[in-house]
C-alpha cells in the first residue's frame, strides 16, 4: 500500500484541529463584526448631535482670536483668525440637502447664519483694517447677537433630537438584541458543526478499529467466513486492516486445508475399512462355497452310482432323473467364478426346470423365456435365479390346491438387463417386502443367509448405487413378481 500524508493520522489530526480553530476564528470575526456594526447604528444616531457640537464649540473658539485682533490689532491674531476661519468654512456641508423633516430644515438654516456670521467676522477685520471703529464695533455687536440665536438654535435642535433618540431607543435595543440572538445562533451553530466535524473525524479513525474488534470476535470464536474490512482514508489504520485480512485469509486457507487433509483422510480410511470387509466377505464367500462343495461332490457320486445300478435294472425314468439331477449337481460345482455369463444361469435353472416337471407334473407350470442373442453377451453375478424359483416351489404353492406357474423371463432393453420371477402364489405382506428389501448389510451378518434373502443381500452388495436393482411386487393371494435390473454398463463392486 504506497503512503499518501495526506491519508495519515497525523495530517487527519492537524485538518480537524485547525479546521475547528479555523471554525472558532469565522465565529470570533463574526461578532466582531455583528459589534462593530451595533456601535455604527448607535454612533449613527449621535453623529449629527456631535457635529453640531463640534461645530458650536468651534465658533466658540473662532471668537477668541477674532476678538484678539479687534482689541489689538496683532497679526498673529489675524493670522489665527484666518486658519479659524478656513477650517471653519470647510467643516459646513456645502450644498445643503433637501428635507421635510423640521429639524433638518432648522439644521441647514443654521449653517446659512453660521456662514453669514462668517461674513460678518471678515467684514469687521476688513473695517478694522480701515480704521472704522464704528463699523467693527457695530458689527461685532450684530455678531454677538447672531452667534446667540445660533448657539440657541443649535440648542433646540439637539434638545429635540435628543428626544427623537429617546423614542428611538426602544428599536435600538430591539436592534441589539437581534444583533445578540443572532451571535448567538451562530455561535450555537458553530459550536455544533465543530462537534460533527469533530465526531467525523474521531468516527473515521475509531470505525475500522470498532469493525476489527468485531472481527477478531468472530475469529476467535472460529467463524472465518466474515467478509474483508473495507479500508478507511487513514494510512495507518489501513495497513493495520490490510495485515488483519491478510492473515485471515491465511488461517481460513490453512484451516480448509487441514479440513480437505482430514476429509482425505477419512475417505481414505473409509475405503479401506470397506476393502478390509469386502476380503473378508469374500473369505466368507469362500468358505460357504466350500462348505456348499462338499455335499454336492459326495451326492454327485452317490447319484452316479445309484443312475447306473437303475440303467442295469431297467428303470428308465428312475435313471433320466437322476442323469439331470447329477447334471444340475454337476453344473453347481464346475463354476467358482462370482460373475458369470447370463448362458450359464439359464442353463442351470433348465436342469432345475426338468427335475420339477418330473417331481411336479400335474400341479405345476413351468414357463423359461429367454432370448438367445443375449445370453452371451450379458454376464450376471451367479446363482440369483434358481434360488428365487426355489423360494417359489417353497412357499408360494404351500397349502394351495390350484396349478402353480413359474415364469422365468429375461429382456435386454438398452443397457439394462431385466430378469423376472413370477408366480400366482400365495403372495407376501408389505411389511415382509420391506424387510427383505432392506437387510441387515451381509457384512454385518453373522449367520449364513440363503434362498432369497441370500440373493437380495448379495444383489445389493454388489451393485450398491443402484437402488432399484431388484424390485418385489406382491400382495397375499395374487402372487409374486421379483424383477432383477442390472445395468450392463457398470461393472459390479466386487470386480472393483
Amino acid at each position: 500500500m504506497k503512503k499518501n500524508i495526506r491519508n495519515s493520522f497525523w495530517m487527519q489530526m492537524v485538518l480537524s484541529i485547525f479546521g475547528v480553530f479555523g471554525l472558532l476564528v469565522i465565529s470570533t470575526a463574526y461578532i466582531l463584526y455583528s459589534t462593530i456594526q451595533l456601535q455604527k447604528y448607535a454612533d449613527q444616531s449621535f453623529q449629527k448631535e456631535r457635529y453640531l457640537k463640534s461645530i458650536q464649540e468651534a465658533l466658540i473658539a473662532y471668537q477668541e482670536p477674532l476678538l484678539e485682533y479687534l482689541s489689538t490689532r496683532s497679526s498673529n491674531a489675524l493670522a489665527k483668525h484666518l486658519v479659524e476661519s478656513q477650517n471653519l468654512r470647510k467643516r459646513l456641508p456645502e450644498k445643503p440637502q433637501v428635507s421635510t423633516e423640521l429639524n433638518e430644515i432648522r439644521e441647514q438654516q443654521v449653517y446659512s447664519l453660521i456662514r453669514r456670521f462668517l461674513d460678518m467676522a471678515d467684514n469687521a477685520v476688513e473695517q478694522k483694517r480701515g480704521r472704522n471703529i464704528e463699523g467693527y464695533i457695530n458689527l461685532y455687536a450684530e455678531m454677538s447677537s447672531l452667534l446667540s440665536y445660533i448657539n440657541s438654535e443649535i440648542e433646540h435642535i439637539s434638545t429635540e433630537r435628543f428626544k427623537n433618540q429617546i423614542d428611538k431607543y426602544g428599536s435600538f435595543i430591539r436592534y441589539s438584541q437581534n444583533i445578540i440572538l443572532s451571535n448567538l445562533l451562530f455561535i450555537v451553530s458553530i459550536s455544533i458543526f465543530s462537534v460533527l466535524l469533530l465526531m467525523q473525524s474521531v468516527q473515521k479513525m475509531t470505525e475500522p478499529m470498532v469493525h476489527l474488534s468485531a472481527m477478531a470476535t468472530e475469529i476467535s470464536s472460529g467463524n472465518f467466513m466474515v467478509d474483508d474490512i473495507s479500508f478507511s482514508s487513514i494510512y495507518e489504520i489501513d495497513h493495520v486492516i490490510e495485515a488483519f485480512n491478510k492473515m485471515k485469509r491465511e488461517i481460513r486457507q490453512y484451516i480448509e486445508e487441514i479440513r480437505l487433509q482430514e476429509t482425505i483422510k477419512q475417505e481414505y480410511m473409509q475405503e479401506r475399512m470397506r476393502n478390509l470387509k469386502m476380503e473378508d466377505l469374500l473369505r466368507r464367500m469362500e468358505t460357504y462355497t466350500l462348505q456348499a462343495q462338499m455335499n454336492p461332490h459326495f451326492l454327485f457320486n452317490t447319484l452316479n452310482t445309484g443312475m447306473q445300478l437303475a440303467i442295469v435294472e431297467g428303470a428308465e425314468k428312475t435313471a433320466e432323473f437322476m442323469e439331470y439331477l447329477s447334471l444340475l449337481f454337476r453344473h453347481n460345482i464346475r463354476n467358482k467364478d462370482i460373475i458369470v455369463p447370463l448362458r450359464y444361469e439359464i442353463e442351470g435353472i433348465s436342469y432345475y426346470f426338468y427335475i420339477l416337471k418330473l417331481r411336479f407334473p400335474k400341479n405345476l407350470k413351468l414357463v423359461l423365456d429367454c432370448p438367445e442373442e443375449i445370453q452371451d453377451i450379458c454376464k450376471v453375478p451367479v446363482s440369483i435365479l434358481q434360488p428365487l424359483v426355489e423360494n417359489c416351489i417353497v412357499h408360494a404353492f404351500k397349502n394351495s390346491d390350484v396349478q402353480g406357474i413359474v415364469e422365468v423371463r429375461a429382456e435386454l432393453n438398452g443397457k439394462y438387463l431385466y430378469l423376472t420371477v413370477q408366480d400366482n402364489g400365495s403372495g407376501m405382506t408389505e411389511e415382509k417386502i420391506r424387510q427383505l428389501l432392506h437387510p441387515v448389510p451381509i457384512e454385518e451378518t453373522t449367520y449364513r443367509v440363503m434362498g432369497l434373502e441370500n440373493v437380495i443381500q448379495r444383489l445389493i452388495f454388489f451393485y450398491p448405487e443402484n437402488p432399484d436393482v431388484i424390485t418385489i411386487e406382491s400382495s397375499l393371494g395374487m402372487g409374486t413378481k421379483i424383477q432383477i435390473c442390472i445395468d450392463m454398463e457398470k461393472e459390479p463392486c466386487i470386480a472393483c
